[in-house]
Protein backbone atom coordinates (compact mmCIF):
# COMPACT_ATOMS: atom_id res chain seq x y z
CA UNK A 1 0.00 0.00 0.00
CA UNK A 2 2.83 2.61 0.92
CA UNK A 3 4.20 2.37 -2.90
CA UNK A 4 0.40 3.41 -4.32
CA UNK A 5 0.57 6.22 -1.56
CA UNK A 6 4.55 7.42 -2.36
CA UNK A 7 3.13 7.95 -6.21
CA UNK A 8 0.23 9.90 -5.55
CA UNK A 9 -0.54 13.51 -6.51
CA UNK A 10 -0.83 16.03 -3.84
CA UNK A 11 -4.30 16.56 -4.20
CA UNK A 12 -4.91 12.74 -4.40
CA UNK A 13 -2.90 12.37 -0.95
CA UNK A 14 -4.78 15.26 0.76
CA UNK A 15 -8.19 13.89 -0.03
CA UNK A 16 -6.81 10.12 1.10
CA UNK A 17 -5.22 11.76 3.87
CA UNK A 18 -8.57 13.41 5.07
CA UNK A 19 -10.53 9.78 4.95
CA UNK A 20 -8.08 7.65 6.16
CA UNK A 21 -8.07 10.42 9.45
CA UNK A 22 -12.36 10.19 9.53
CA UNK A 23 -14.53 7.30 10.71
CA UNK A 24 -16.98 9.32 9.12
CA UNK A 25 -18.14 8.59 5.21
CA UNK A 26 -18.34 12.09 3.71
CA UNK A 27 -19.52 12.95 0.25
CA UNK A 28 -17.41 14.37 -2.41
CA UNK A 29 -18.62 17.94 -1.64
CA UNK A 30 -17.55 17.27 2.33
CA UNK A 31 -14.42 16.01 1.23
CA UNK A 32 -13.34 19.67 -1.11
CA UNK A 33 -14.69 21.41 1.67
CA UNK A 34 -12.45 19.79 4.21
CA UNK A 35 -9.46 19.51 1.83
CA UNK A 36 -10.00 23.21 0.44
CA UNK A 37 -8.39 24.14 3.40
CA UNK A 38 -5.26 22.46 2.58
CA UNK A 39 -5.48 23.15 -1.08
CA UNK A 40 -7.17 26.62 -1.36
CA UNK A 41 -6.49 25.83 -5.28
CA UNK A 42 -8.23 22.54 -5.63
CA UNK A 43 -11.50 22.57 -7.57
CA UNK A 44 -14.11 20.36 -6.69
CA UNK A 45 -14.19 18.24 -10.36
CA UNK A 46 -11.07 17.38 -9.29
CA UNK A 47 -12.11 15.80 -5.99
CA UNK A 48 -14.83 14.08 -8.11
CA UNK A 49 -12.37 12.68 -10.23
CA UNK A 50 -9.82 11.88 -8.11
CA UNK A 51 -12.60 9.87 -5.54
CA UNK A 52 -13.40 8.34 -8.57
CA UNK A 53 -10.24 7.37 -9.74
CA UNK A 54 -8.82 6.25 -5.87
CA UNK A 55 -12.24 3.91 -5.84
CA UNK A 56 -11.36 2.50 -9.14
CA UNK A 57 -7.87 1.13 -7.69
CA UNK A 58 -9.00 0.05 -4.28
CA UNK A 59 -7.58 2.90 -2.01
CA UNK A 60 -11.14 3.74 -0.49
CA UNK A 61 -14.54 2.66 -0.86
CA UNK A 62 -17.38 4.48 -2.82
CA UNK A 63 -20.82 3.60 -0.86
CA UNK A 64 -24.29 4.08 -2.17
CA UNK A 65 -25.95 4.29 1.63
CA UNK A 66 -28.38 6.83 -0.30
CA UNK A 67 -29.66 6.58 -3.72
CA UNK A 68 -28.72 10.62 -4.17
CA UNK A 69 -25.82 10.16 -3.58
CA UNK A 70 -22.17 8.50 -3.00
CA UNK A 71 -20.27 8.54 0.57
CA UNK A 72 -16.64 7.66 0.61
CA UNK A 73 -14.64 5.40 3.30
CA UNK A 74 -11.04 5.10 3.65
CA UNK A 75 -10.93 3.00 6.46
CA UNK A 76 -8.65 0.17 5.91
CA UNK A 77 -9.55 -2.78 7.77
CA UNK A 78 -12.06 -5.01 6.85
CA UNK A 79 -15.85 -3.26 8.26
CA UNK A 80 -19.12 -3.25 7.97
CA UNK A 81 -21.71 -0.92 8.51
CA UNK A 82 -24.97 0.14 10.93
CA UNK A 83 -26.93 2.63 9.77
CA UNK A 84 -29.44 4.39 12.30
CA UNK A 85 -32.92 5.01 10.80
CA UNK A 86 -33.50 7.64 13.46
CA UNK A 87 -30.64 9.72 13.13
CA UNK A 88 -28.95 8.52 10.22
CA UNK A 89 -25.51 8.47 11.57
CA UNK A 90 -23.42 5.44 9.58
CA UNK A 91 -21.24 3.54 12.05
CA UNK A 92 -18.47 1.58 11.20
CA UNK A 93 -19.13 -2.29 12.70
CA UNK A 94 -15.98 -4.25 12.88
CA UNK A 95 -15.06 -7.06 10.57
CA UNK A 96 -16.08 -10.23 13.46
CA UNK A 97 -17.76 -13.02 12.08
CA UNK A 98 -21.19 -12.22 10.88
CA UNK A 99 -21.56 -14.92 8.23
CA UNK A 100 -20.66 -18.63 8.55
CA UNK A 101 -18.80 -18.79 5.13
CA UNK A 102 -18.34 -22.67 5.17
CA UNK A 103 -22.72 -23.04 5.32
CA UNK A 104 -23.27 -20.76 2.66
CA UNK A 105 -20.23 -22.17 0.63
CA UNK A 106 -21.59 -25.89 1.27
CA UNK A 107 -24.76 -25.09 -0.15
CA UNK A 108 -23.56 -25.56 -3.98
CA UNK A 109 -23.92 -21.62 -4.69
CA UNK A 110 -20.98 -20.12 -3.65
CA UNK A 111 -17.35 -21.35 -4.33
CA UNK A 112 -15.02 -18.72 -3.57
CA UNK A 113 -16.34 -15.42 -1.98
CA UNK A 114 -13.91 -12.54 -3.06
CA UNK A 115 -15.46 -9.70 -1.33
CA UNK A 116 -18.37 -9.05 1.09
CA UNK A 117 -20.15 -6.12 2.76
CA UNK A 118 -22.91 -5.68 5.47
CA UNK A 119 -25.26 -3.01 5.90
CA UNK A 120 -27.54 -3.31 9.41
CA UNK A 121 -30.33 -1.08 9.84
CA UNK A 122 -31.70 -0.22 13.08
CA UNK A 123 -31.70 1.96 16.09
CA UNK A 124 -28.52 3.14 17.48
CA UNK A 125 -27.95 3.47 21.77
CA UNK A 126 -27.74 7.09 21.33
CA UNK A 127 -31.68 6.90 19.89
CA UNK A 128 -32.82 4.39 21.41
CA UNK A 129 -32.16 6.19 25.03
CA UNK A 130 -33.25 9.49 23.39
CA UNK A 131 -36.49 7.45 22.84
CA UNK A 132 -36.75 5.84 26.17
CA UNK A 133 -36.22 9.22 27.80
CA UNK A 134 -38.55 11.16 26.22
CA UNK A 135 -41.45 7.78 27.05
CA UNK A 136 -39.96 8.25 30.68
CA UNK A 137 -40.69 12.28 30.81
CA UNK A 138 -44.55 11.94 29.23
CA UNK A 139 -45.48 9.62 31.98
Amino acid sequence: MAEKIERLTNQKKAILDYLRSTTGHPDAYEVYEVVRDRLPQISLATVYRNLDSMAGKGLIRAHHFKHDRVQYDGVEEKHHHFICTMCERIYNVPDNILLNFQTIKEDGVVDLIEDYSVVLKGVCVNCRRREQNNADIEQ
